[in-house]
């Protein structure tokens, strides 16, 4: 986004701002706002129908590189909780002036207590991964599973009244997280399948969970370098791999490129997909095939 329309929308933001002291309606449903929809999939598994649950970042969004609306965020305002990821860059660039604006709505990190990938700072272009944290926590289920326990813990403040309700539903959504955590396991352990290459690196926790090793076709965030290119062919060759992914939200040109060297074939996947349970299955299904 360039200046001017930065400025103009946040004096947009602040003009919708204007409003925040406004009370809602008792008889109206309690929001809670997320910032993708894997995790409000995740949340109302927990919730049930206590809460109402909005997420910012359409399916066809793309996480890496979107920026809120000022109309969203002035929507946003009127959550009685944020439940963030912790990691999202746009969570970094604009989450601080939206409990400025609103500061009696309550922030829930999800991402408390997991162990975070964290790499070197990554720049992708015009943004930048603070601290080199890997932020894609919801494709592992294990990190899941602790950020389902995260989100109990906020509803429990927001409605201790409905705690007994919120912790049954953990325990069942847990129980399903367990079988979910097998199957995958079987089908990977059935392929033998231990190398994967996949143009932006967003399967780290899925591939630390299973033991797999992600090759990533982006070098710091970048367009690989001719020299890097030629690595990665012949690293394709030596580990007989048949498919590189792509997210669906960016380009597949490199990964092209690299496919049509090795004879392989590219597969799109998409990260935010709103059907989170069979998403995670295809997943480890799609890497489990791309060996030759």
């Amino acid at each position: 986004m360039n200046k001017p329309l930065i400025l103009l929308s946040l004096f947009a933001f602040v003009i919708l701002s204007s409003c925040n002291n406004a009370q809602i309606p008792e008889n109206e449903a309690k929001i809670i706002t997320v910032s993708i929809l894997p995790q409000k999939t995740i949340l109302e598994e927990i919730a049930g129908d206590k809460f109402q649950v909005n997420v910012l970042i359409p399916e066809e969004g793309n996480h890496e590189t979107y920026e809120p609306t000022a109309r969203q965020m002035a929507e946003t305002g009127k959550s009685v909780a944020y439940f963030k990821l912790g990691h999202l860059d746009f969570e970094l660039n604009w989450l601080d002036k939206l409990v400025k604006n609103y500061p009696e709505m309550k922030v829930v990190n999800t991402s408390k207590r997991l162990e975070l990938i964290v790499g070197e700072e990554i720049v992708h272009g015009d943004h930048v991964h603070a601290g080199g944290v890997d932020p894609h926590i919801w494709l592992s289920v294990s990190a899941v599973k602790l950020q389902a326990e995260n989100m109990t813990k906020g509803l429990m403040e927001l409605d201790p009244e409905n705690a007994e309700f919120f912790e049954a539903n953990l325990t069942r959504f847990s129980a399903s997280l367990d079988s979910l955590d097998q199957q995958i396991r079987e089908i990977l352990a059935t392929s033998g399948t231990r190398s994967f290459m996949i143009y932006h690196p967003s399967l780290g926790y899925f591939a630390r969970d299973y033991n797999l090793e992600q090759i990533a076709i982006e070098q710091e965030g970048k367009e690989p370098s001719p020299a890097y290119m030629k690595q990665l062919i012949d690293i394709a060759a030596e580990k007989n791999i048949g498919t590189i992914f792509v997210s669906s939200q960016f380009n597949k040109q490199s990964a092209l490129t690299i496919a049509g060297q090795i004879n392989a074939k590219v597969e799109e996947f998409n990260p935010i997909s709103p059907d989170w349970h069979n998403n995670m299955l295809s997943i480890a299904r799609q890497i489990a095939g791309s060996s030759r």
